[in-house]
């Protein structure tokens, strides 16, 4: 199921996959909680900064970097790195830009201009495959940390 453009057989066998492992109940109770628990709210102020030093330390790990060197370098990968958290805390909580850019030392329009970066990057991924194969990895990792902390 690593296919570039998965298809319905393809979503079927995961689904069976699933069905085989878990059970029908199970299964249900999965769907749903992917369905429905893939954002944060602030107002859960814990599970937000959890999510935020989750993030971190992901990105560290996925686009091989050094911690200490994260938040000042200006090195390209530490630059889409932190583009990348800046994207993925928007999208998956309801944080504002401000809010954001207080976390990591960077102004409101900063954030507005790597998030909007990214957005662009998203829309033409053969152009960026190094990158959207490591985006996409710390992507997924970031759902499935969501749906464990809901």
């Amino acid at each position: 199921m690593d296919k570039i453009n998965p298809d319905y057989h393809d979503l079927q066998s995961g689904i069976d996959q699933l069905l085989g492992k878990f059970g029908l109940p199970k299964t249900l109770e999965i769907i749903q909680s992917l369905t429905h628990n893939t954002k944060l709210n602030t107002k859960g102020d814990e599970k937000s900064k959890l999510l935020l030093v989750f993030l971190i330390t992901k990105s560290i790990e996925v686009f091989q970097l050094q911690e200490d060197s994260f938040y000042t370098s200006t090195v390209q990968e530490y630059r889409e790195a932190r583009m990348s958290c800046y994207y993925l805390l928007k999208k998956y909580t309801d944080s504002s830009y401000a809010i954001i850019g207080e976390q990591f030392q960077q102004s409101k329009r900063a954030i507005l201009y790597n998030y909007h970066k990214c957005e662009e990057i998203l829309t033409i991924p053969q152009f960026y495959k190094d990158y959207m194969s490591k985006f996409k990895l710390l992507e997924d990792h970031t759902i499935n940390f969501i749906a464990k902390l809901n």
